[in-house]
């Protein structure tokens, strides 16, 4: 590798956990996965194709990674997106040796058609291909070796049912504990290099959402302003710069979560549609639904209805008691003022 290349990439896989041992939190998960990883070897066969949801960050390609390394078995990685024909889906699928494992990001965003296909690949191994049309349709089967297909997505509610019914084995990610945070944060800072106590490991945990991928990134900034502006130095003004640098707050809340909460408080207790949201905060409507709503859910500051969503007695204390029920969001521009 070149002297100059960024090493960003080669980092972020240093930090990604190599055994179940090491994979912090899920424990539940990893209790039904251990149980069938032994099965499988002691049957030789391939495991059963295992469908992984939850929002984004939670760990579930880390896990896919972690599976292949225990079963001892190459990861063949993809999103959905990229297989737009059923000739990718062949090409792909035909290159995979017995017992691969074949993992699929956003399993969700399959087109319907390669959706189809894939009931006989999960099934029976096996590509059908139909060709021509009329008297002259002829159907075709073409065999593939047995792997396991892991499916990862953040929206379940989308897989058709047929696929869904399709996976053996499903397990839903759960929001990780300050606890589990705290250990993945001293992981990660051990691999780093760095030193951060258990103390300033929880000031990390409360701004990290209950999700691994936001500890690590946190980390990261804490280490850039500790290299800047303290001389490498972690400790309670380093964190405190990072936080104020990021405009995070205790509860690891950003301005566009309180752009949210104050655009619902100002509507006085009536839904406001996600559209109309995303129009007034400038944001896309996946990043709404998938990376700022779920958080906002979990610790009941706002709630879905069948009319939009609305701020809860929760949220209006927060902004309330921390002093942002007295800014006003200016809906042109999406900005407090």
């Amino acid at each position: 590798m070149n002297s100059q290349e960024p090493k960003t990439k080669v980092e972020d896989n240093l930090l990604r956990p190599s055994s179940l041992s090491d994979y912090v939190g899920q424990t539940s998960i990893k209790k039904n996965l251990k149980i069938a990883m032994k099965a499988a070897k002691d049957r030789n066969e391939c495991m059963e194709h295992i469908l992984l949801n939850g929002p984004p960050g939670l760990g579930k390609t880390s896990l896919a990674i972690v599976l292949s390394n225990e079963m001892e078995r190459e990861l063949i990685k993809t999103t959905a997106t990229s297989i737009k024909r059923i000739i990718d889906l062949m090409s792909l699928v035909m290159t995979l040796k017995p017992g691969d494992i074949l993992f699929i990001d956003e399993i969700h965003r399959l087109d319907k058609r390669i959706e189809e296909s894939f009931y006989s690949v999960m099934e029976d191994f096996e590509i059908q291909i139909v060709r021509g049309g009329g008297r002259n349709i002829k159907a075709a089967s073409i065999p593939c070796n047995p792997f396991t297909l892991i499916g990862a997505t953040t929206r379940a509610g989308l897989l058709s049912k047929p696929l869904r019914d399709r996976f053996g084995l499903t397990f839903h990610f759960q929001f990780y504990s300050l606890d589990e945070l705290i250990d993945v944060i001293q992981n990660v800072a051990q691999r780093l290099e760095l030193t951060i106590t258990k103390t300033e490991a929880l000031e990390i945990a409360k701004r990290s959402r209950g999700t691994p991928r936001i500890a690590i990134h946190l980390v990261k900034r804490v280490r850039d302003v500790a290299t800047v502006y303290f001389d490498h130095k972690i400790d309670r003004e380093t964190l405190q710069e990072t936080f104020s640098t990021l405009r995070l707050d205790q509860n690891g809340l950003s301005d566009q979560d309180r752009k949210l909460l104050l655009l619902l408080y100002q509507k006085n207790g009536h839904p406001v549609g996600l559209n109309t949201i995303c129009a007034i905060l400038s944001e896309d409507r996946t990043t709404l639904e998938e990376m700022t709503e779920p958080y906002l859910l979990l610790i009941n500051y706002i709630e879905k209805t069948p009319r939009g969503r609305v701020i809860t007695k929760d949220g209006i204390n927060y902004l309330q008691s921390n002093g942002y029920a007295k800014q006003q969001l200016n809906t042109s521009l999406g900005l407090f003022s």
